[in-house]
């Protein structure tokens, strides 16, 4: 009897406690305090894709920390702050060869430094425009941003703190597959005429290569398999030097002429003496003369984008 009367009261304790568990739901109320933090900023760094042209429009977005979304509207003021340049300058790219420069204001045109995060909303938007024109490939332009003042809540202990960084891009840039050929010509002249001949086997070429936007029209990309990257430059004495060096003697560039025809020229010394290309979405086929000391040469085929 008193066997029976133990499980009973056992049971009763089992099923009030699954009972308990149905009537409370943890998650139905907010299990952390809630801070306002712009998106991005806890990694200090944010890069935005930006065309070039005039009044390219960007922003920056803030959001709250938690489990629910905020429950009445907060009224969030930001501000301008290039002293975080300098600290991550300081801390950060001692060694870099380019290091964050402030974009000049007269660039930026930002109507309002406040905005609203919405009761139920999960992010807001601060938006502005960015005049890219001019500004060069090689540069780090940047806009730091923090965070002022908010109505509700409030600011998070980290992450309310943002280099705004510019990712130039236009029409043409981005990633493809250069599939081309290298081959050495020779001159047969005829009447006081010069043809170029090829000559020998041609040497083929294939590699993933970055073109670079320079301008809202043109695109930079490195000749042949030469190394592209600073990182490529890692194990060298002067990494950043080999690098803009390397830009120097190997760069070329695609500059649109009229309709899909693009001119091939250098962007520093390398000897481009004749060329063309076109585009037709998403390929340039191409071809160009180079010299390389006395010796004539001639790369042709054709750059296909890998997003498509």
């Amino acid at each position: 009897m008193k066997k029976t009367i133990f499980y009973i009261a056992a049971l009763a304790l089992v099923a009030q406690a699954f009972s308990a568990c149905e009537l409370v739901d943890p998650l139905a109320s907010e299990q952390y305090q809630k801070n306002i933090y712009i998106i991005g900023a806890h990694e200090r760094v944010s890069a935005f894709n930006l065309p070039y042209g005039d009044g390219q429009e960007a922003f920056v977005s803030i959001s709250a920390s938690g489990t629910k979304r905020v429950d009445k509207d907060v009224e969030i003021t930001l501000r301008q702050n290039n002293d975080i340049l300098d600290w991550y300058n300081g801390k950060y790219m001692l060694d870099a060869p380019v290091k964050y420069r402030q974009l000049n204001a007269a660039l930026v045109n930002i109507p309002s430094w406040k905005t609203t995060l919405r009761a139920g909303e999960l992010y807001t938007h601060l938006p502005f425009k960015v005049t890219t024109t001019g500004l060069h490939c090689d540069s780090l332009y940047a806009i730091g941003i923090a965070i002022e003042s908010v109505s509700s809540y409030q600011q998070a202990e980290s992450g309310t703190e943002l280099i705004f960084t510019l990712k130039l891009s236009n029409d043409y840039s981005g990633t493809y597959q250069l599939d081309a050929s290298k081959v050495t010509l020779r001159a047969e002249v005829a009447d006081e005429d010069t043809t170029w001949v090829e000559q020998g086997l041609a040497i083929p070429v294939s590699i993933q290569r970055t073109l670079t936007a320079t301008s809202h029209d043109a695109v930079r990309f490195f000749h042949e398999k030469q190394k592209e990257t600073l990182a490529e430059y890692s194990n060298s004495y002067n990494p950043g030097k080999d690098y803009f060096d390397a830009i120097e003697k190997y760069c070329i560039r695609f500059v649109k002429a009229e309709g899909n025809k693009f001119t091939v020229e250098p962007w520093g010394s390398m000897s481009i003496v004749d060329g063309e290309a076109e585009y037709n979405a998403p390929v340039f086929t191409f071809r160009y003369d180079y010299m390389e000391g006395t010796s004539r040469y001639r790369m042709s085929g054709s750059f296909r984008g890998s997003s498509f």
